[in-house]
C-alpha cells in the first residue's frame, strides 16, 4: 500500500529523483512541492487511466477509483522509482511533471519511457522502465482480473458463499452493476445453470457419447470405514497404509480395498489412505460428469482469483511440493484426487515406445502386453477420448493443413474428459471440476469397500526397524494433523504414493537415501533415491495473423482440439520432438499482457474488447521428451539439481523445433503479421523438467533403482511404491503414465501381498 508522505519527505524524495535528470535544476520542482500529496498513488492512478482509458459511455480504469482499485494495485507494486517517473517528465515537457500533463501528453510520456531511446542515462532508463513495466503488469492484471468482482465471496472456512435458493451453487462474482475488465473483454465468467443447460444441450449433439447418471456413487450399503486395531506399542494398526491421495494413491487404495484380502485371515483389508490435503472431494454422494455435485461446486469456483484449488496457480510449488504447504490466503493446493483434479485434460497413454525407454533405463521387465489390462482400465475410467469434429474451428484446420503441407502426419489429441462442456482453454466453462478425468472414481470404489481416509495428515517419516542379522522392515508412519499434533500408525505394508518430488523428501527424513545427503541420519543407503529425475519441457511460439481465425464468446465453440505431430518418425527414442496446436487462452489478464497486445491506451483497449485481439492468434507448443538429462531432488526443501545434460543435442533440438515452426507459419493461408519465438532463444541449460518421474524408479537392481518391477523396495521389507516416482523414464506428461503404472501396480501388489498364499509376515 502506498504510504502518505509529509511535505518535507515528499520534497526530499522528489529532489533526489530530479537530480538524476540532466539539465533539470534541483529548484525546479514548481507545483510538485505545493502540498502533502501522495505522489505514489497519484502517479499509479494516472497510469491506470493511461493503460485503460475512458470515454463517455465507455468506462475504463478511473471509474473504478471509487472502488479502491489504485489502493489495491499499490498493495503489490514496488514504488521505489514512482517519484522519479513523475519528475523525469519535466525533461520532455517543458518542466512539467507527469502529473501536470494532460491525457494525451501522459500517453506520449509513457510511450517515451517504454521505448527508452530518448532517455540517454542508462541508470535512469533502467529505473524508469522497471517502474513502468511493474506498474503496467500490475494495473492490467488487476483490471482484467475483474477488480473489484474478481473473487467469489468465501466464509471463514474458505467455502464460497452462494445466494439463498441457489441450489446449483454456481459462483460468478461478476455483476452488471459496473463495467469491469471482464465486461470489456467480453469474458462472462462461469455460466449460471440456464447457460449450463444450453451448453449441455449443445454438447449432447456434438459428443459421440453422453453419460447420464453417476459415473460412480457411494453405496448406502457400504461397510463402515476401516477401524484400526491396536499394535503392541499402543499405536493404531492397519493392514495397509497408503501415503498420498493423488493420482496413484487413490487408484491403489481403492482397488486394494475392493479386491485385496488379509492373507492371514482372508478378511477385508483395513486400509488407511493418508492425504496431506483436504478430503472434501469425496464427501459428495457421487460423481455426475458434466453436472457436478453441490459440495464440489461450492469449493471449486472456476475463477482465477488466486484462491482455492481451481483459482490457484502453484507455479514452482507444483514442481517443488515442499513449497506448496499452503496456497494464498491459507488455502491448500493438495486434495484427494491429486493434481489431475485441477489441471488440463491431456492424457498420454504409454505405448511400446515408452516401454522401450523403461526397459532401457533400468531393466524393468515391463512391456505393453503386460500392461494391457491396466491401460484399458485407465481408458475406461478416465474416459480417454479424442476431440469431436465440432470442436475444430477454422484456425485448427488451417494449422493442421499447413503442417501436412510440410509432410508431417497429423494426430488427434487424447484427452481425459467425460461429458465435457469445454476444454482446459475455455475457463468460462466447466471442464475440470465436473468432467475432467481424475482418480476420484477409484477413491469412491475404495469408500464403498471400507477405505479409511485420513485427511490433513502430513506424513513426516516412514518408521523403519533395523533387524539384527536381517533386512530392515517398514512398520508404520509418523504424521502431524492439521492442529500440529503428532501421531503414529502401524501397518503390515506401507505403500508410498507420493509425487516424484515429494517421495524422496519423505524417504530422506526416514533415513533412506544417498549417504552424501543424509550423513549421520542414514539408516539404509541407496544412492538412487532422489536421483534419475526426468521430464519434458515445452516452448511456445505464437503468430498474430492479419485476419481472425478463431471464434469468441460463450457459444460452446471455444475449444482446442490440440492436433499434433511428431517431428521424429517412429520408433520414438531419446530426444523426441512433438509439436501441438496450442490454445491462445482466454483469460483476459493474460491476453492483456501478451506479446501482441499494444502497449497502452485506446489501441490496447480495442485489442482487448470482446476478445478481438486474441482471435488473431495461433499457437505452436514444441515439447521435447525423453531428454538426455538427469536431475536429483535435494533435501531439505525439494529443490532439483541437474546432474547430467547433453546441452549440444538439446540446443540443436530447440533450433530444429524453431525452424520447423517458422516453415509451418510460411505454409498458412493467412499472412503472419507478427510472431513470437522468445522461448526458443533460451539455451538448454535454462530449462528445468516438467511432468517429472523416476526419483524412486523401478528396475532390476538396487544398483540402478529403488524398487523392483513389482514395486517392492529393494532394500526395505514391507515398503512399496507407486506414483510417477517409479516410472523409469517417459516422453510427455505424467497423468496417463502414472495412472497406468498404478493400475498395473495394484495388480502386482495384490498378487504378491494381499491374496491367499502370500506371506503373512507382519499381519495381525
Amino acid at each position: 500500500m502506498g504510504q502518505r508522505m509529509s511535505r518535507r519527505e515528499f520534497v526530499k524524495e522528489t529532489v533526489v529523483a530530479t537530480t538524476l535528470v540532466a539539465g533539470i535544476p534541483k529548484g525546479s520542482l514548481g507545483a510538485l512541492s505545493g502540498g502533502p500529496l501522495d505522489v505514489n498513488k497519484q502517479v499509479v492512478g494516472a497510469l491506470g487511466a493511461v493503460f485503460i482509458p475512458s470515454a463517455s459511455g465507455d468506462p475504463g480504469y478511473k471509474e473504478l477509483e471509487s472502488h479502491g482499485i489504485t489502493d489495491y494495485v499499490l498493495q503489490s507494486l514496488p514504488l521505489d522509482n514512482a517519484a522519479t517517473f513523475n519528475a523525469v517528465a519535466q525533461q520532455f515537457f517543458a518542466g512539467k511533471s507527469f502529473l501536470d500533463l494532460d491525457e494525451k501528453q501522459r500517453m506520449e510520456y509513457a510511450g517515451i519511457v517504454a521505448d527508452g531511446s530518448k532517455i540517454t542515462d542508462d541508470t535512469q532508463r533502467a529505473q524508469l522502465q522497471a517502474f513502468y513495466r511493474g506498474a503496467r503488469s500490475r494495473i492490467l492484471t488487476v483490471f482484467y482480473k475483474n477488480y473489484p468482482q474478481q473473487a467469489a465471496a468465501r466464509d471463514a472456512a474458505g467455502v464460497p458463499i452462494v445466494k439463498a435458493g441457489n441450489t446449483h451453487q454456481y459462483t460468478n462474482p461478476n455483476t452488471k452493476e459496473l463495467v469491469t475488465g471482464w465486461d470489456i473483454a467480453g469474458f462472462k465468467g462461469p455460466p449460471d445453470w440456464n447457460e449450463e443447460e444450453q451448453l449441455r444441450a449443445k454438447a449432447k449433439k456434438e459428443l459421440p457419447y453422453w453419460y447420464e447418471g453417476d459415473l460412480v456413487r457411494l453405496s448406502d450399503l457400504r461397510p463402515p470405514a476401516a477401524t484400526a486395531l491396536k499394535a503392541s506399542d499402543g499405536a493404531d494398526y492397519y493392514d495397509v497404509i497408503v501415503i498420498g491421495g493423488g493420482t496413484a494413491g487413490c487408484i491403489v487404495a481403492g482397488r486394494l480395498a475392493e479386491q485385496g484380502v488379509n492373507p492371514k485371515t482372508g478378511d477385508r483389508l483395513r486400509i488407511a489412505l493418508l492425504e496431506g490435503g483436504d478430503d472434501w472431494t469425496i464427501r459428495d454422494p457421487g460423481m455426475k460428469s458434466g453436472y457436478g455435485y453441490p459440495i464440489r461446486r461450492q469449493m471449486i469456483t472456476n475463477i482465477p482469483d488466486g484462491i482455492g484449488p481451481e483459482g490457484s496457480d502453484p507455479g514452482p510449488a507444483y514442481r517443488y511440493p515442499d513449497l506448496a504447504r499452503g496456497a494464498p490466503a491459507g488455502y491448500n493446493f493438495r486434495l484427494i484426487g491429486g493434481c489431475s483434479l485441477h489441471y488440463g485434460g491431456t492424457c498420454w497413454i504409454p505405448g511400446e515406445d515408452d516401454f522401450y525407454l523403461y526397459r532401457e533405463a533400468s531393466g524393468v521387465n515391463w512391456d505393453e502386453a503386460k500392461f494391457g489390462a491396466a491401460i484399458q482400465e485407465v481408458q475406461d475410467l478416465f474416459h480417454v477420448m479424442t476431440p469431436p469434429e465440432a470442436w475444430w474451428n477454422r484456425g485448427n484446420y488451417m494449422w493442421a493443413e499447413a503442417g501436412r503441407a510440410l509432410g508431417y502426419p497429423m494426430y488427434q489429441a487424447t484427452i481425459a474428459f467425460r461429458n465435457p462442456l469445454g476444454t482446459m482453454y475455455d475457463s468460462e466453462s466447466l471442464p475440470r471440476c465436473d468432467s475432467k478425468g481424475t482418480s476420484l472414481p477409484w477413491a469412491y470404489i475404495g469408500l464403498n469397500n471400507g477405505l479409511k481416509v485420513i485427511a490433513n495428515a502430513e506424513v513426516r517419516k516412514i518408521l523403519i526397524d533395523k533387524v539384527p542379522g536381517g533386512r530392515p522392515v517398514a512398520t508404520g508412519v509418523a504424521y502431524t494433523d492439521k492442529a500440529g499434533a503428532t501421531h503414529q500408525l502401524r501397518a503390515a505394508r506401507i505403500i508410498s504414493a507420493c509425487s516424484a518430488n515429494w517421495t524422496p523428501l519423505l524417504l530422506y527424513r526416514s533415513g533412506y537415501g544417498p549417504k552424501d545427503f543424509l550423513g549421520g541420519n542414514l539408516l539404509i543407503e541407496n544412492k538412487n533415491v532422489g536421483m534419475h529425475m526426468t521430464g519434458d519441457f515445452s516452448m511456445r511460439a505464437t503468430a498474430f495473423l492479419e485476419e481472425q481465425v478463431s471464434p469468441a464468446g460463450r457459444d460452446g465453440e471455444i475449444h482446442d482440439p490440440e492436433p499434433w505431430t511428431s517431428v521424429n518418425p517412429r520408433p520414438w527414442r531419446s530426444l523426441s520432438i512433438q509439436i501441438r496446436g496450442d490454445g491462445a487462452g482466454r483469460q483476459p489478464e493474460s491476453i492483456a499482457l501478451g506479446p501482441f497486445a499494444p502497449e497502452l491506451g485506446w489501441e490496447h483497449k480495442e485489442y482487448m474488447r470482446n476478445s478481438s485481439g486474441v482471435r488473431h492468434i495461433m499457437g505452436w507448443a514444441a515439447h521435447l521428451g525423453a531428454l538426455p538429462w538427469s536431475w536429483r531432488v535435494r533435501p531439505p526443501d525439494g529443490q532439483v539439481e541437474r546432474v547430467e545434460l547433453d546441452a549440444p543435442r538439446v540446443d540443436a533440438a530447440i533450433k530444429e523445433s524453431e525452424e520447423v515452426i517458422r516453415a509451418w507459419m510460411g505454409k498458412l493461408p493467412a499472412k503472419v503479421a507478427k510472431s513470437d519465438f522468445r522461448q526458443f532463444h533460451r539455451p538448454a541449460t535454462s530449462f528445468d523438467p516438467r511432468h517429472v518421474s523416476g526419483t524412486v524408479r523401478a528396475g532390476d537392481s538396487p544398483e540402478n533403482s529403488v524398487c523392483t518391477s513389482d514395486f517392492d523396495c529393494h532394500d526395505i521389507d514391507h515398503l512399496l511404491f507407486t506414483s510417477s516416482a517409479t516410472i523409469p523414464r517417459t516422453f510427455f506428461w505424467s497423468l496417463g503414465p502414472t495412472a497406468v503404472n498404478a493400475c498395473y501396480g495394484y495388480r502386482r501388489i495384490i498378487a504378491n501381498h494381499f491374496s491367499r498364499g502370500c506371506s503373512t509376515r507382519g499381519f495381525a
